[in-house]
């Protein structure tokens, strides 16, 4: 066995792209080799040949290794191997990144590590902090706010301070290119996505005594909108708007009233007109998504679903529990108590909803 790893290595630095149109064979050798042929002996070795400079050959033989159908199931375990890959796939060669298909093929890569989407991902040894530093590097921000979503959900991360941080550092950095946006228009979904994701974070940041409060964080973003449309002429000053309803639109509504009410520059005037038009539109948003919010934690939420069913024809049935049930049932029939011959029970059921429904219950006030 060492004689045939010393044949690998004399005949690698031999092996020429220019001499073969092909490589397939060899690297399919070397992988076969592993791990008793390392990956750096491999990278060292064509090194040496090709004045210091691995080229291609190491990429295609790493990505025939770590390939998620037929490459080395131990070597996508393998966290440093996993990690260098990765490190080249969002780092191709120029003439690697001008060309849309092999750039393509790389990103898909990627995604089947990073994605959890992607069913090859259990395959791979997974540094979630590192692969959110990656696809920030890639421009892949929906994957980016995917991967943080899984951090905090994760018991390991959610305790590590640091990755929390990280966490918060990339938020600011998509906000910020949601908010550059493309061409002078703002990205309101992207937008949208971070100040989703930062109603669901204040938690994990209490535990470790992290300073984020959920209504600075919203009127930065209103402010950096602002002060790009002083200082950008190319930046459309219809962003404000945009901004204004996103924000209303994602946060909750009492976040968004605070921001709403406390931004300074709610009477801006643009040629596409008062910024104040925005905001009414934004505080009836508000409000609205308000009164939702409360209508289904409250008891009225009840009292409105009995009143519509008892309009559609239709009555709750109460269980053992007290709980409502919608089913079928005949406006004009005849109500006949559920208690049979027990007359006492059948008369109030055990609860209030028998009352409710025929609508002779008394609430005081």
């Amino acid at each position: 066995e060492s004689n045939m790893l010393s044949a690998l290595l004399e005949l690698l630095p031999s092996i020429s792209t220019k001499q073969y149109s092909s490589n397939f064979d060899f690297i399919t050798l070397l992988v076969s080799a592993y791990p008793d042929l390392q990956p750096w002996c491999v990278q060292e070795a064509y090194a040496e040949q090709h004045s210091g400079g691995s080229g291609g050959f190491y990429m295609e033989y790493l990505s025939t290794l770590l390939h998620h159908e037929d490459g080395n199931d131990a070597a996508k375990r393998d966290e440093a191997l996993v990690k260098e890959w990765c490190s080249m796939l969002c780092s191709p060669p120029d003439d690697v990144a001008t060309d849309p298909a092999i750039a393509e093929t790389y990103r898909q890569s990627f995604f089947r590590i990073a994605s959890r989407d992607d069913t090859s991902s259990l395959l791979y040894h997974r540094d979630l902090a590192f692969l959110m530093d990656i696809s920030v590097q890639m421009s892949e921000f929906g994957l980016t706010l995917s991967l943080a979503n899984e951090i905090i959900s994760n018991q390991r991360y959610c305790r590590d301070k640091q990755a929390l941080l990280n966490v918060l550092q990339h938020l600011c950095i998509i906000s910020d290119k949601a908010i550059e946006g493309n061409e002078g228009e703002l990205n309101a979904v992207l937008l949208g996505q971070v100040i989703s994701f930062f109603n669901v974070i204040p938690p994990c940041m209490e535990e470790h005594n992290c300073e984020f409060n959920n209504v600075t964080e919203l009127s930065k973003l209103l402010e950096k909108c602002h002060t790009e449309t002083q200082n950008n002429q190319q930046y459309s000053p219809s962003n404000i708007d945009a901004c204004i309803t996103t924000i209303s639109e994602n946060a909750p509504p009492t976040h968004s009233l605070q921001v709403l009410s406390q931004w300074e520059h709610h009477t801006t005037t643009t040629e596409f007109g008062s910024s104040s038009s925005s905001l009414m539109s934004a505080l009836h948003t508000c409000l609205i998504r308000g009164a939702r919010e409360g209508v289904r934690n409250e008891l009225s939420g009840s009292l409105l679903r009995i009143q519509r069913a008892r309009e559609e024809g239709r009555r709750p049935i109460v269980v053992d529990n007290g709980m409502m049930m919608m089913s079928c049932w005949n406006a004009d029939a005849q109500y006949e108590s559920v208690g049979g011959d027990d007359g006492e029970e059948g008369e109030t059921g055990g609860f209030i909803w028998s009352s409710v429904i025929d609508g002779t219950l008394a609430i005081a006030k």
